[in-house]
């Protein structure tokens, strides 16, 4: 006969632990069925529930012959026995196995629960992590954009500033040389004022045939046509120079000239330069670009040209600075819609009748 002993507690195993249910055999290892049920808590993974399934199931088949057994019609005992104590021990054998089974599952399935939740714990906690990187990340990156464009649009915003006070310097300067020229003029007045009259001529003498003045200026149309060309300029200085200047020589028939610097110059400075000049000029031909330039990229080109329209047809629809293109293009409607009904009464007022086209 072969001894086995269990593998849990190494203590032997009756053959008749086998056959009543109470041990198990699992390849070459015998175990008690609670030494079993107690090692399948403590491990973990696979083996631990294959462990507590054969075990259970070794529970389960020995509770099920035991309850088998003493259903069996017996025959009375032919040797004085206490069937009583027999029951009651076996009913305790059972309740305390089924106590110890309660247990053991109970402690599992709390086990198993606590890892899940520690696990899953962690991985939340390493997921908000990621999370929290990139999103600090990200924030970052637009930090970095933001920063970028801001340093940008400062550096234009330089540029700008740099070139306004150099045109500032310039039309002081030509503010200056006309100032000087004007004095000139009125030096040479007074100078002309303060000769002796001429003595009439004598009867007897023949006047002398007075040279006829012609009605056109020809040294202000001569400098009209030089500043007209110098607008074609590649050199966006002399295009603005030409532009003050052709607004202070009223030069109303450079308008169509103004007009196409103002649609097509890619220099703001020289599109501004021609709306505030055609404004001066009073130039109604040019009303309709005008009108169109109210919305142009650059701010400072819109305001010089609703002031030109101002000056113009003395018509003003609150344009400021700062509007948005929706709020741009419902005032160009409303400027559009005026002027059809009101053209002809400004092209009389300024003496500038409509040409044939």
């Amino acid at each position: 006969m072969e001894i086995r002993f269990c593998t849990v507690c190494n203590e032997s195993i009756p053959d008749g632990e086998f056959d009543a249910g109470r041990a198990i055999v699992s390849g070459d290892k015998s175990q008690h069925v609670a030494c079993a049920l107690k090692r399948s808590v403590e491990m973990s993974g696979m083996r631990s529930w294959l462990t507590f399934v054969l075990a259970l199931g070794a529970a389960v088949v020995s509770s099920y012959l035991l309850v088998g057994k003493l259903q069996e019609p017996t025959e009375p005992p032919k040797m004085a026995e206490v069937p009583e104590v027999v029951e009651q021990r076996l009913a305790n054998s059972l309740r305390a196995a089924e106590t110890r089974l309660d247990a053991a599952i109970s402690d599992a399935g709390r086990q198993l629960k606590d890892d899940f939740k520690a696990s899953l714990e962690t991985r939340l906690t390493q997921h908000g992590a990621t999370v929290k990187d990139a999103t600090v990340e990200a924030m970052d990156q637009l930090l970095r954009q933001s920063g970028d464009k801001l340093d940008s649009r400062i550096r234009s915003n330089n540029e700008m500033v740099m070139k306004i006070h150099q045109r500032i310097a310039d039309i002081v300067d030509w503010k200056i040389r006309i100032q000087r020229e004007a004095d000139q003029l009125r030096r040479d007045l007074e100078a002309a004022k303060a000769r002796e009259p001429v003595a009439a001529p004598t009867p007897e003498a023949a006047p002398e045939p007075v040279p006829e003045v012609p009605d056109v200026d020809e040294a202000r149309e001569k400098e009209i046509d030089r500043w007209i060309k110098r607008l074609r300029d590649s050199d966006e200085d002399i295009v603005f120079s030409a532009t003050i200047e052709l607004a202070r020589l009223k030069a109303l028939r450079a308008t169509p000239h103004l007009v196409e610097v103002l649609r097509k110059h890619k220099d703001f400075y020289a599109r501004l330069g021609a709306a505030t000049a055609l404004g001066e000029i009073q130039a109604v031909e040019a009303v309709g670009a005008l009108i169109d330039s109210l919305n142009d990229k650059d701010d400072l080109v819109r305001t010089a040209a609703s002031e030109a329209l101002h000056r113009i047809t003395g018509q003003d629809f609150n344009f400021v600075s700062g509007l948005t293109k929706s709020e741009r293009i419902r005032i160009q409607k409303r400027w559009r819609a005026w002027w059809k009904d009101h053209e002809t009464e400004v092209r009389t007022r300024l003496d500038q009748p409509s040409t044939p086209r």
